[in-house]
């Protein structure tokens, strides 16, 4: 039987701001933005998740910058999580910048990267920027999940 995870052990508390929770076993975690842009994290293990906000929160500066960072504290992943309109390559941008500003408080946690577009712009759909994130994420033992409309995490 799996032991409870004290708070003093506990994973979620990378960050001391910017959470909209910290070290809760929520069962469906949903991230939304003003369009129709929907990220949807299960937690069928119920493990301790936390929230932040990237853009105006743990990264404040005018730089490009992801919306929102997921924490899953007992398997030690973090998401990246990106939610846009059509622009891939901006959406790109602003998630690679947010791993290389934040994963040094993050140590030994796997990095995934999560792009909801409300529309594709087909000419973006290969672009040398997508496979370097790819690559990026591929070697912090993560991947690179895109999705037009709304995206669940795969369990």
């Amino acid at each position: 039987m799996k032991q409870p995870t004290t708070m003093l052990e506990c994973n979620c508390k990378a960050f001391n701001t910017d959470f909209e929770f910290q070290h809760e076993n929520r069962k469906v975690v949903t991230f939304k933005d003003k369009g129709s842009a929907t990220y949807k994290y299960p937690n069928k293990d119920n493990n301790h998740l936390a929230k932040y906000r990237v853009d105006g929160g743990l990264i404040a500066d005018k730089g490009k910058k992801c919306d929102y960072l997921l924490l899953n504290c007992e398997r030690k992943s973090s998401y990246f999580i990106e939610l846009k309109g059509s622009d891939i390559s901006h959406a790109i941008d602003q998630i690679e910048r947010s791993i290389d500003e934040l994963k040094k408080n993050l140590p030994n946690f796997s990095v995934f990267a999560r792009i909801v577009l409300t529309r594709v712009n087909t000419t973006h759909l290969i672009d040398c920027k997508l496979k370097k994130l790819e690559k990026k994420v591929e070697l912090l033992n993560g991947n690179l999940m895109k999705s037009s409309g709304s995206f669940e995490e795969p369990v």
